[in-house]
């Protein structure tokens, strides 16, 4: 019988091949082949076949895996011997061994035919069933290596019994680019050093490395200990060469390597130098001094900080390599790679491992007992869940928690603090908020720069971030020593400070600055507020609140502001700080307008009794924002009171021009731009058109982008009703290019659907399906519904102005109305869906979404849309012959609006509609005796008769 594992397990008779099934039977074979002919005791077998965990009766479990295994082989092949097994072949009945013989014999004797004669047998690469005979793939490698060398005629070293340089246990996956970086670097520099977080893999590239040099010497310095770096050098030098005898005084261990080294070219590797770094680089420049043809490859944590040093930074495994190495390891550990409904959770395991090779493989080894969905459910603990590596590995390399335990160990108490104080930072620390933030927490703000040369911190695109695993690691250690939450606590005050000072600049030309601060920092912001929460410290919540709130408001956040104002609001807080007034008066307003489906929480008394103390303390702390407090106050009490009446139809800010005058320059603009969005909303043209003018000019002067935005809106919609149309569209246009980027995707989207409606007025449709296809593509980047509902009706109404009904439904019925939709969009829809439906001639069904449709506008009290819903039901009326009704239609929509909407696309198809009817009866039309600008339900749905 022979057994092959070049290339491929094998076993073949005389009367033909056997097969060897299963990973257990394989793997006993293996063991036995490489020791044929001896006995193999139990204990070393168990040991072999179950690296990690043993069963439960290990004996019984090796006497059951022997006995299917002989079952599988030819005649008695495996013989029970005192205290172990033999498997009764003699090594050159296996090609591995007899490889191992030839290699040994050709270098016993310098002999290169024997060593060719070995290197036939390598047909393929040795065939292991796991990564438990990484062993043997090393010392076969090992083999090779001699024997390769021997073929070639080429001279042994003086010490060729000495063992070759070590491999890497198992395949390296990925780290093409940075194993180039590391040969192409050695070729210009003499002193190289690879720099990585623990676990990325320094030492397997070094070695990697160190193998394809002509002469290399690996010097292991992890286990040395201050002192004795030299003597660790000095031993892996004499493994390697002869170190000279001297009958004179004894010489140093320095002494030794630079006499070996002198003359030769060598590269030496120094591994692991980060806890020795001082030593090492001491080492490494003396070692660059002994010869000109000595190079240093170094690994570390940390730079040595010698000049001329070379780097090659060693991050993160790409995604695709991290994905490939924990399928690989996960085959190893259980039989095959993950299935494909268990792609995405593999994804995001390593994608929470950092892409740390090391935190990847002891993750997959956990494959073995747990499914991967428990995995990732484990790494919410991860330090508990990868805390059993394998047994052989080094002990900082055997648990995650000992990975950092490692670069812990060398840190200054201020290092420490520093690495603790960037965990409680979810979003990093920016690099210009490192002197607050060290202030904050009673350190040098340089330590931040020392963690990265530490490989503990990493800064891109200019903050200070740190892996997963690294910040699990320090919040586990303030949980431990029960600080955590005094420095969430000093991470939410220095947030407080940096947001004041932000909040400074958010109104007015800084704003795009300021929201990128804020965006940056969100995760922080909201760490520190759930702090805040969690301590109950509500005068400070509040504090930080209150500079949220305007960047919140401009990115329309609208349920972060409610959740805010519930945790932080206190009804019996007093009122004699700024950021309290603001506060309380939000919630206040807020309780004015409950969600939708929700009763109002406050009664008009109890609110009138609150507004009243809010605006005194409003005046006591003047501000840009409690300057807003009396007009907004006024405006939701108004409301808040007149319930359901006709008045509360339309809303006005009620503050006088004098009052305006007396505040500062953006609460004036803004306040000129309420006072126009009232006048839009209720139909005041004239008004409209004047406060829209005095807010857009003010907002211009002051620079404020999102200000322009909001008066530009406002000032083109008055436009559009002056039919002045080129002047609306450079208008809109020019404010949508300020407030790109600054507020959120819908209110641009919005911006942009106006435009089109301007362009479809004059006459410009091909722009304006330009324009909807632009905004489809926008849309479909942000994702929201919202966004994808403007882009769906902005389409509708092309394809209602191009006459295409098809089209224009296909598109409106695709709106994702939902739960949280704002009623008026549901009217806007319904109404456009009635416009597609006039114009493929389904009357019925089109008159059934407008009876939907005008109880929806009347109630959200939109004025505005009350009129586009008024336009498609003077669409009904004239497709239904019905000519007086249209016309008193069209005749509601004017007055609501406060103008006539002259050149609207469907505006012009009722028109053409109404020339084919005949004259009007009677000049009162349906004799209906109430003003046209009314928008009682009743009478406006009378229409729909």
């Amino acid at each position: 019988m022979r057994v092959r594992f070049f290339g491929g397990l094998s076993v073949s008779t005389d009367a033909g091949d056997a097969v060897v099934p299963g990973r257990g039977q394989q793997s006993l074979l293996l063991r036995l082949a490489v020791d044929a002919g001896t006995t193999v005791s139990a204990r070393a077998l168990i040991e072999d076949l179950w690296p990690m965990d043993a069963p439960e009766d290990p004996r019984a479990a090796l006497q059951s895996l022997v006995s299917r295994l002989r079952r599988s082989l030819p005649g008695a092949s495996v013989s029970s011997t005192p205290g172990g097994y033999r498997l009764d072949l003699t090594r050159d009945d296996i090609d591995v061994t007899r490889f191992q013989d030839l290699v040994a014999e050709a270098r016993a004797t310098g002999d290169p035919a024997r060593a060719r004669e070995a290197l036939a047998l390598w047909t393929g690469e040795v065939w292991t069933p796991g990564d438990g005979f990484d062993w043997l793939r090393r010392d076969l490698l090992e083999d090779r290596a001699h024997a390769e060398r021997l073929a070639a005629s080429i001279p042994a070293p003086a010490s060729t019994s000495v063992p070759s340089l070590p491999v890497a246990v198992t395949r390296l996956i990925g780290r093409a680019d940075e194993l180039d970086a590391i040969r192409e670097r050695l070729t210009t520099d003499r002193l190289v050093t690879v720099l990585g977080p623990g676990g990325a893999g320094k030492t397997t590239l070094a070695v990697e490395t160190a193998r394809t040099v002509a002469d290399s010497i690996v010097v292991e310095l992890a286990p040395a200990a201050s002192g004795d770096v030299w003597t660790a050098i000095a031993g892996a030098v004499g493994r390697r060469i002869r170190l000279p005898e001297s009958s004179g005084p004894p010489l140093s261990a320095a002494e030794r390597v630079a006499e070996s080294v002198a003359g030769r070219t060598v590269v030496i590797v120094l591994d692991n130098c980060e806890h020795v770094v001082r030593e090492a680089a001491e080492a490494a420049l003396a070692l660059l001094g002994m010869s000109a043809g000595v190079r240093v490859l170094a690994t570390s944590r940390e730079p040595l900080g010698i000049p001329g040093e070379a780097f090659v930074d060693l991050g993160p495994l790409p995604p695709d390599d991290a994905g490939a190495l924990f399928a690989q390891r996960v085959r190893s550990a259980r039989g095959h790679v993950p299935d494909d409904d268990e792609r995405d959770t593999a994804q995001r395991i390593v994608r929470r491992l950092d892409g740390l090779p090391l935190a990847i493989e002891l993750a997959a080894a956990r494959a073995r007992t747990l499914t991967l969905r428990e995995i990732d459910e484990g790494l919410d603990d991860r330090f508990a869940l990868l805390s059993n590596g394998p047994r052989l590995s080094s002990e900082r390399h055997r648990t995650l928690r000992a990975l950092i335990d490692w670069s812990w160990d060398t840190l200054t108490d201020g290092e420490r603090v520093a690495l603790q104080a960037t965990a409680v930072f979810p979003d990093g620390i920016g690099a210009s908020d490192t002197v607050a933030v060290a202030r904050g927490f009673a350190m040098d703000a340089g330590t931040f720069d020392a963690l990265v040369d530490r490989s503990l911190l990493v800064r891109r695109e200019g903050r200070f971030r740190m892996l997963e695993t690294v910040r699990d690691y320090g919040l586990d250690r303030l949980r431990r020593t029960g600080e955590e939450a005094s420095f969430r606590a000093r991470a939410a005050d220095v947030l407080t400070d940096l947001a004041a000072h932000r909040d400074t600049i958010v109104r007015g030309p800084r704003l795009g600055e300021a929201l990128a601060w804020f965006d940056a920092n969100d995760e922080n912001l909201t760490a520190a507020l759930r702090a805040r929460a969690d301590s109950g410290n509500r005068l400070g919540g509040a504090r930080l609140l209150r500079n949220l709130l305007w960047p919140w408001a401009v990115r329309e956040r609208s349920e972060d502001l409610r959740r805010g104002v519930a945790d932080f609001a206190d009804a019996g807080a007093p009122l004699d700080d700024e950021s309290v007034v603001v506060v309380e008066a939000v919630a206040l307003f807020l309780a004015a307008f409950p969600e939708p489906g929700a009763a109002a929480s406050i009664t008009p008394a109890q609110y009138e009794a609150r507004r009243l103390l809010l605006e005194a303390a409003a005046q006591r702390h003047p501000s840009e924002m409690t300057t807003l407090v009396a007009p907004l106050l006024r405006v939701a009490g108004s409301l808040l009171a007149a319930g359901e009446r006709e008045h509360a139809r339309t809303w006005q800010v009620d503050v006088t021009d004098d009052e305006i005058a007396a505040r500062p320059p953006w609460t004036r603009a803004m306040l000129h731009a309420l006072r126009a969005g009232a006048a839009q909303n209720s139909g005041d043209t004239a008004t409209l058109g004047v406060e829209s003018e005095i807010a857009l000019t003010m907002f211009v002067e002051l620079g404020d982008p999102w200000g322009t935005g909001f008066a530009s809106q406002l000032r083109s919609e008055w436009l559009v009703l002056q039919d002045r149309l080129d002047e609306a569209l450079t208008v809109i246009d020019r404010s949508t290019e300020a407030i790109r980027g600054l507020t959120s995707a819908s209110d641009v989207l919005q911006q942009q659907t106006q435009a089109a409606g301007i362009l479809l007025r004059l006459g410009r449709l091909d722009e304006a399906r330009a324009r909807s296809e632009r905004i489809t593509v926008a849309a479909d980047a942000d994702g929201s519904a919202r966004s994808r509902a403007q882009a769906l009706m902005t389409r509708a109404h092309v394809e209602v102005a191009a006459g295409d009904g098809e089209a224009a439904l296909h598109a409106v019925e695709g709106v994702p109305l939902g739960p949280g939709f704002p009623d008026q969009v549901a009217a806007w829809r319904d109404a456009q869906r009635a416009q597609a439906l006039l114009l493929l001639g389904r009357h019925d069904e089109a008159r059934a979404a407008l009876r939907t449709a005008l109880p929806l506008a009347v109630g959200v009290r939109d004025h505005p849309i009350i009129a586009v819903v008024l336009l498609a039901v003077a669409g009904w009326n004239a497709a239904t012959g019905r000519r007086d009704l249209a016309e008193e239609a069209l005749a509601r929509a004017a007055a609501i609006r406060g103008a006539a909407d002259l050149r609207d696309p469907f505006l012009l198809w009722i028109r053409a509609r109404l020339a084919e009817l005949p004259a009007a009866r009677t000049a009162g039309g349906t004799g209906i005796h109430v003003p046209l600008a009314n928008v009682d339900v009743e009478a406006l749905t009378a229409l729909l008769a």
